[in-house]
């Protein structure tokens, strides 16, 4: 009788034990399912918010971020460079970053971090500088970075034009950068944007037309009113 009873004991307490690991372990398996769900949740935050502020940094306009008198400046002062380093036919390269980031290619680069002067930017080409091959990167209204490299357009353009003009329009094809470049050979001046050249037939209106490609239409039509 007893016998009995211990074993029915035994079993219901065998029968519990049971019941209860059962349970402790969907209680476990819920909990790593909602750890799980909280970390890729937590995960899916990061990556949009990092994205949302990659997207905004992007989009920005580093052009807009520069006054209307820093555009003219900087339109000005880069003009006088270039008209002295055509004037001496010194080739040149000088690329401006807008809205796509140059960072690829600044990492190329020297690093200069400096104001933009007519006389820092005729040192950088002249023949005898360690600096005179490749580009400079002009970014907000200053020089990033002198002596990088960007990739060769495979356009059929005219023989005229060099490894200069090459790069100037490969880069020009990959983002919305705008190129100026001085012709060693001749001297010409021309600009590169959108895959296409602009020859500056007189370099009286260089500095307007670099203008026109920092500021707006509007804000070029009412320095011209």
């Amino acid at each position: 009788m007893f016998t009995n009873i211990f074993t029915n004991l035994a079993g219901i307490v065998t029968s519990d034990n049971e019941t209860l690991i059962e349970e402790v372990a969907i209680l476990f398996a819920v909990t790593i399912a909602l750890l799980l769900i909280i970390l890729i949740l937590l995960v899916m935050f990061i990556f949009i918010r990092g994205k949302k502020t990659w997207w905004t940094t992007r989009a920005k306009s580093h052009m807009k971020l520069l006054a209307t008198s820093e555009k003219r400046m900087l339109a000005s002062v880069l003009s006088e460079a270039i008209i002295k380093l055509a004037e001496e036919k010194i080739g040149a390269l000088v690329t401006i970053e807008r809205n796509v980031s140059l960072n690829e290619y600044t990492d190329l680069g020297v690093k200069i971090d400096g104001e933009v002067t007519s006389q820092l930017l005729q040192s950088i080409f002249i023949k005898d500088s360690p600096l005179h091959d490749g580009a400079v990167i002009i970014r907000l209204g200053r020089i990033e970075c002198a002596s990088t490299y960007f990739p060769l357009t495979n356009k059929k353009i005219s023989s005229q034009f060099g490894s200069r003009h090459r790069a100037a329009i490969g880069i020009s094809e990959q983002t919305d950068a705008v190129s100026v470049i001085v012709s060693e050979t001749t001297g010409a001046v021309s600009i590169a944007r959108s895959g296409k050249f602009l020859q500056i037939e007189n370099l009286n209106n260089l500095v307007r037309t670099l203008y026109d490609e920092l500021a707006s239409t509007k804000e070029m039509a009412q320095q011209l009113q």
